[in-house]
């Protein structure tokens, strides 16, 4: 039996079902979204590559009128085939998508004028007498896309038929405002401006489409649909839009966009044929994916927790093509450091400090979420918002059994490629900057030599690390070098984990070993400053950490991992950039 087709980036579902390409059957939602979300106007939330546009896409094709006739061929063997609803095929839809909106302020608002207007024409090709001319199309006729979507709906309300109303879907709402807000606070502020007079852009466009919803008033505007990856935009024009409902921590709506586990299973059948790797089998993958692309849960009663479906789907193609497991680090996040600390730098140093070694520590950040996330109403974000700014776009996600048990919401890092992430966003808060390809094969072999470790551990803090990063050296920053070395070794055959949760505590540093019969590491890493420089204080540190290795040895989570290779522990005492003491225990 032939496989089904992966293409990384198809995102609408016409596209979808002509190719024969995989289709995870999320169409029950449809339903759902009619009937259990008490709003027309639900907005639903989730971080970026999760699939949002192909179930914006879903919603268009399932009620345009103009793609009645494709019903067949897009729904055909599908939950909402044989479950249709009264109001398929019954709504003139218009679709934005302003994922290619300019983020430069100085661009910004042509771009959104262009992204407007493609958007109303694509409309008026199907529906010339609801839509407009071409004429009136022409972007210097505007001055900004507000007074364009006006003349739009201000025509098609006057020419709508009775009992035929539009169908609003806007997917990526707020991706060119994100990008503004991790680099220009001001800049963002103004672009959500409410002041009478000096309306922002964003303001400005959903004041309209609100004048025009019928909900309350007559108007053209029957439902919306709008996707987005936080609630800050809207939450910051306010009243300019408070007809929309965040639908995104419902239980009903938590497996609408991602694969759970099981999905994830049938899409690896339907596209992977392992009688082409003569080395890699199903467990392989789904131990590769569960690390790196699971552990999303935007519900506390959440039944499961939900894969990145785009990071999955990358990774397969890739496999497929190159027949061979890749680093899953190098499957793009479309994300970076950068915007990371353009994030953290939206709150005060002592809210940012406080997260930032809650994260690193793996300590879940328990707090409510603020009802509403208004940035014009502050200079910055104080630690439920900040908290809540990183939760919704990816960087933490919700500990379900944790937030059952203590009753207040837990928040966690969700997976090795978001730890991964944050651990270069310390190394870079910290002027660190690794040596990639450091030779630690008599570590990896049978040898289980750790001598090579410990000397570029000390070589990196000497040349990597200024007099000023070393006087406010911590434990915390000798675990980010170490970490960094192992995993940017030469030949990969070591992976390094940063606070290892071994079932009995978290252990400094947990290595496991590819190579066959090579040696597991678990590592206790102590750090004394050149002042507090003692035998007393250095034999103080060795009790320390033989007592945390012979707990952690204890750990059935770390028994599990280790299996049957060998486990070497050591403590390893650094005084100032020298190592005082490695001593295996």
């Amino acid at each position: 039996m032939s496989k089904k087709k992966i293409i990384v980036g198809m995102c609408t579902l016409s596209e979808i079902r002509e190719s024969n390409c995989i289709f995870i059957d999320k169409t029950r939602f449809i339903e759902y979204l009619e009937n259990s979300a008490g709003t027309k106007v639900p907005v639903f939330l989730r971080p970026r590559r999760f699939g949002k546009s192909l179930t914006a896409s879903m919603l268009h094709s399932y009620y345009d009128i103009s793609e009645k006739d494709q019903f067949e061929k897009n729904f055909k063997g599908t939950w909402i085939y044989d479950h249709r609803t009264p109001l398929a095929s019954s709504y003139y839809v218009i679709h934005f998508d302003f994922s290619n909106v300019a983020s430069d302020p100085a661009q910004m608002n042509r771009s959104f004028i262009i992204s407007v207007a493609a958007s109303i024409s694509n409309f008026s090709d199907k529906y010339p007498e609801q839509g407009l001319s071409k004429e009136e199309l022409e972007p210097s006729l505007y001055k900004n896309a507000s007074e364009l979507l006006t003349r739009f709906l201000t025509n098609f309300s006057r020419n709508v038929e009775d009992g035929r109303y539009l169908y609003v879907i806007i997917d990526e709402y707020d991706h060119f405002a994100n990008e503004i807000l991790t680099r220009d606070k001001e800049a963002f502020k103004d672009l959500t401006s409410t002041a009478e007079g000096h309306e922002g852009l964003i303001k400005q466009f959903y004041a309209q489409l609100k004048a025009y919803y019928r909900g309350n008033r007559p108007g053209g505007i029957d439902r919306f649909f709008i996707t987005g990856v936080s609630s800050v935009s809207l939450d910051s024009v306010t009243s300019g839009f408070n007809i929309a409902i965040n639908i995104s921590s419902k239980p009903v709506f938590h497996e609408m966009i991602g694969f759970t586990h099981n999905e994830l299973s049938e899409l690896i059948d339907e596209t992977v044929d392992f009688s082409q790797f003569s080395d890699i089998n199903k467990e392989q993958i789904m131990q590769i994916m569960d690390e790196n692309f699971d552990g999303f849960a935007f519900s506390e009663d959440a039944n499961e927790s939900m894969f990145n479906s785009n990071l999955c789907l990358a990774y397969l193609d890739d496999l497929i093509s190159r027949k061979k497991l890749r680093d899953p680090n190098q499957i793009s996040l479309n994300d970076d450091v950068g915007k990371l600390r353009g994030m953290l730098n939206l709150c005060e140093d002592n809210v940012r400090e406080e997260i930032v070694q809650a994260m690193f520590n793996k300590e879940p950040i328990d707090l409510k979420l603020p009802d509403k996330m208004n940035l014009n109403s502050t200079s910055y974000f104080d630690k439920a918002q900040m908290v809540s700014l990183l939760y919704h776009l990816g960087y933490l996600t919700i500990d379900t059994e944790s937030s059952q048990k203590k009753g207040i919401t837990s928040f966690v890092i969700p997976n090795r490629v978001y730890e991964k992430l944050f651990l270069d966003y310390c190394r870079m808060s910290m002027g660190y900057s690794a040596d990639a390809y450091k030779d630690l094969s008599p570590m990896f072999e049978e040898s289980a030599d750790i001598t090579p470790l410990i000397e570029i551990i000390t070589e990196q803090i000497e040349t990597k690390l200024n007099p000023q990063s070393l006087g406010k050296f911590t434990e915390m920053a000798l675990q980010l070098i170490c970490d960094s070395i192992i995993n940017n070794s030469i030949y990969r055959k070591l992976s390094s984990y940063t606070e290892f949760n071994t079932g009995k505590g978290f252990t400094d540093i947990f290595v496991k070993n590819t190579y066959p019969n090579g040696h597991y590491f678990l590592l206790e890493l102590k750090y004394l400053h050149k002042k507090d420089d003692s035998k007393s204080s250095i034999d103080a540190k060795l009790a320390e950490a033989k007592e945390e290795i012979e707990r952690y040895r204890q750990g059935t989570i770390l028994q599990e991992k280790v299996g049957n290779h060998p486990l070497d522990c050591y403590a390893i005492i650094f005084v100032g950039s020298e190592c005082r003491l490695c001593q295996k225990i």
